[in-house]
């Protein structure tokens, strides 16, 4: 058993859900209503298809430039049989410009932040930009971290390692394998986490979670599929900090 003094946390779909709704959904019923007719599960499959492409880059974790973003748009769009560039510029603009995203705070989100912080340091490591600051300060929840880091503030991306060894980096004298990670995406977060033999969580939510992706039965590891067995998960594999 390890003894684990700082757990880190996804934000988007771990702490973070879409209020009522998943990204799939939504991009479903804008498309459907702007161009043409296409369901959640081809959206879903269209998401599959672009983020098998950004593993394939040889830094995937790289920040996109403009050329990246628009092979990525194609790849989408061609999944959804929308290949004309001024008909997924007209899409991409109308989304940029209309589709706005509300959040709602993942059930018992309070509740396993305010058990855990009197025993560890909590941090963040996320895939967003310092708007997620204000957002986590809107939920009333900000202040229970020690730590946040940001691709957009740093430049890179999970799964890249260095977007984790720079949040490892606020903590230097605690070692890898005496941190957790929570995160829901087995790819993004847990995988580059047991590299870096960090004590890795996935939170699965399955087809209700924020990217509506069915629950991810190949993956390795330790799941859950509730915040709070989060604290269940730590007392039978770790042992308590020293307070």
């Amino acid at each position: 058993m390890v003894r684990i003094h700082v757990i880190f946390f996804n934000a988007g779909g771990t702490l973070l859900q879409l209020k009522g709704t998943t990204l799939p959904i939504l991009y479903s019923e804008f498309i459907s209503q702007k161009e043409k007719q296409v369901s959640p599960e081809e959206v879903f499959q269209a998401f599959r298809k672009a983020e098998s492409w950004v593993l394939s880059r040889k830094r995937p974790g790289a920040l996109f430039t403009d050329l990246d973003q628009r092979k990525y748009q194609n790849v989408f769009y061609s999944q959804l049989g929308i290949t004309r560039r001024k008909e997924i510029n007209r899409i991409e603009k109308l989304i940029a410009e209309n589709l706005e995203l509300e959040f709602s705070l993942e059930r018992n989100a309070h509740r396993i932040l305010r058990y855990l912080k009197p025993k560890y340091k909590l941090g963040i490591i996320s895939n967003w930009d310092d708007s997620l600051i204000e957002i986590l300060e809107d939920f009333g929840i900000l202040d229970y971290f020690d730590s946040i880091t940001l691709s957009g503030e740093i430049g890179i991306n999970k799964p890249d390692l260095e977007i984790f060894r720079s949040a490892l980096a606020d903590f230097p004298s605690i070692k890898p394998k005496e941190t957790a990670y929570i995160g829901d995406e087995y790819q993004n977060d847990i995988i580059p986490a047991q590299i870096l033999k960090m004590f890795a969580i996935l939170f699965d939510k399955g087809p209700t979670g924020m990217h509506g992706r069915p629950f991810q039965t190949d993956a390795k590891g330790i799941r859950i599929k509730e915040l709070m067995e989060i604290r269940d998960i730590l007392k039978k594999y770790t042992v308590s900090p020293k307070l």
